[in-house]
């Protein structure tokens, strides 16, 4: 894959990292962490930081390489496809996608400081196609504040969101069995559209989304112009604040010409308020 250029409005999203241009020391620095591997489906090794993040990677790792969470008839992924994955977490789907687009672009983004396991696990695995930013999607040049669970990072949402009483009861439980209290943490924005504009992406080949509730806004203040570019949509849709209806979503998706399919597991829907959509072009 050609090298891509960044811009200076992009660089200032890049996470820090004591080792960005000494892989060796890198590799010495994680050395230790010999029981914090998973050896993933598509011959890559994902690196896990910190012994309290390790259960979060292995149902992460379980969702989306055994149990084939993003395979999808009419969604797969070609070798020149450009994804962007909105709500990166540790990595996983980026780690995923990125091997089955080798002359792509995968443009992985995330608010919160498990971006770190993400960057470390691209630079550790050599993986040139993904580019990481450390931001939130929103209005650029605005923060946003969120509130993050110490070893249950895969949770993290905006201040003012209400998760379902299932999903606060099993985070309670983690947060006082280890004695920690949620962090309130706040992150810088870039638009979905700015990006877009900045990478200068003809096409959108995937769009991954998953932002436990940030996707409204994200879809609501989107042009036309960039709505155009994008061509497939895989998103967890999330009904956490007054408002928020998937069937607003659906409602944008298809008055921008997608096809939508819904699926709303009973459990996942009725007692942690959340579901998927899928959208593509016809």
């Amino acid at each position: 894959m050609a090298n891509h250029e960044v811009s200076e409005a992009i660089k200032k999203f890049a996470p820090s990292s004591p080792y960005a241009d000494d892989l060796g020391a890198l590799s010495r620095e994680v050395g230790g962490l010999s029981g914090h591997k998973i050896s993933l489906s598509d011959s890559l090794t994902f690196h896990v930081p910190k012994r309290e993040m390790l259960k979060a990677a292995r149902f992460l790792e379980r969702e989306i390489f055994r149990n084939r969470r993003y395979h999808r008839d009419g969604f797969e992924i070609r070798p020149n496809d450009t994804i962007i994955d909105i709500g990166a977490n540790m990595g996983m789907f980026s780690m995923w996608a990125a091997p089955q687009a080798p002359e792509g672009r995968v443009v992985a983004i995330e608010p919160m400081g498990v971006v770190g396991c993400l960057d470390l696990n691209v630079r550790l695995n050599k993986l040139e196609n993904v580019v990481v930013l450390n931001a939130a999607i929103g209005p650029d040049g605005e923060v946003l504040e969120f509130l993050d669970y110490p070893s249950f990072n895969i949770l993290t949402h905006q201040v003012g969101a209400r998760p379902a009483w299932t999903t606060r009861l099993l985070v309670r439980l983690l947060l006082l069995q280890q004695q920690l209290e949620p962090v309130q943490v706040r992150a810088p924005c870039i638009s979905l559209g700015t990006i877009i504009d900045e990478f200068d992406l003809k096409t959108v080949d995937y769009l991954k989304v998953d932002c436990e509730g940030g996707e409204y806004e994200i879809l609501r203040t989107l042009s036309d112009e960039h709505w155009g570019r994008i061509q497939k949509i895989a998103m967890e849709f999330h009904e956490l604040q007054p408002g928020q209806r998937h069937n607003e979503l659906v409602e944008l998706m298809e008055a921008q010409g997608f096809e939508v399919e819904v699926r709303k597991p009973f459990f996942d829907y009725h007692f942690m308020k959340f579901g998927e959509l899928w959208a593509r072009r016809p």
